[in-house]
């Protein structure tokens, strides 16, 4: 009787977590000291991170048997690490209750991160996934992650690639229906701001020239207590666009004590 409760336990956490998350799985590169980092990561989870019922972590480190010369799988290896993501999905979210954070790849190496609420028998399951998966060196470890700080920090993009990701994701729904490359429309740029002099600073930049002031409220936010302002620029959004513009706004926005938080065709 008891085993069959602590089944159903797991069994429930299980399924209350997959009620919680709204998946939204997105993979991107980065470079480290010039070699990739391939990252594959539920942006989902960043809106309840960290979850105080899932404060632990399981990784699960990998050796690539073939890697390419920038670190990444390539022949044989790539079935197989379909295959073997899969198992440790079912083994350790779907027995175990938790929740697949993400994983990366760099320097021949693949790591994997697993959230969940205790540690009961992870090692009986990843152990029992790897049975099928003889050929690959593997090290896991477990251990006390609140804070999330391993999703946060590891997987999760930083301020540049997030805008990366959502701008390209823009940009690629434009293109299924037609209007990308259509020619050049206004685009409305959003920042907050810590104080006026950010904010001042920030439009002093030469970034800001050949922009038109839309909003520049004198007072701070009534919530947040940060200084907003509203850009607009005649563009052609595409591809380069997103490095060539939006990445040296967020930047210029940083260094001036300030946030991009993004474009719209649509004044909000």
């Amino acid at each position: 009787m008891q085993r069959y409760l602590f089944l159903l336990l797991l069994s429930l956490t299980g399924f209350a977590n997959a009620q919680q998350v709204t998946s939204d799985w997105e993979n991107y590169v980065v470079s480290l000291k010039g070699k990739p980092v391939s990252i594959n990561v539920d942006l989902g989870l960043k809106k309840l991170a960290p979850m105080r019922d899932n404060p632990f972590v399981i990784m699960l480190r990998l050796k690539l048997n073939n890697p390419n010369a920038e670190g990444m799988p390539q022949g044989g290896d790539l079935d197989q690490l379909v295959k073997l993501e899969d198992k440790l999905v079912e083994m350790l979210a779907r027995q175990n209750g938790m929740l697949f954070a993400g994983r990366f790849t760099q320097r021949g190496l693949r790591e994997f991160y697993f959230y969940g609420p205790d540690t009961l028998g992870y090692l009986k399951a990843i152990n029992e996934s790897m049975i099928e998966f003889p050929a690959f060196e593997f090290l896991c470890l477990a251990k006390n992650d609140q804070q999330w700080e391993n999703y946060l920090t590891v997987l999760y993009p930083s301020g540049p690639d997030k805008i990366r990701i959502d701008s390209r994701r823009r940009l690629g729904e434009m293109a299924r229906v037609g209007t990308l490359g259509a020619g050049s429309v206004d685009v409305f740029h959003y920042f907050i701001f810590s104080d006026h002099e950010s904010r001042k600073k920030f439009l002093m930049a030469p970034l800001s020239s050949g922009t038109t002031l839309v909003s520049m409220p004198s007072q701070a936010d009534g919530q947040t207590g940060k200084y907003s302002l509203v850009l607009k620029k005649n563009e052609k959004p595409g591809y380069d666009w997103i490095e060539n513009s939006l990445i040296p706004l967020f930047n210029e926005a940083l260094k001036s004590g300030g946030s991009y938080q993004g474009w719209d065709f649509t004044a909000r």
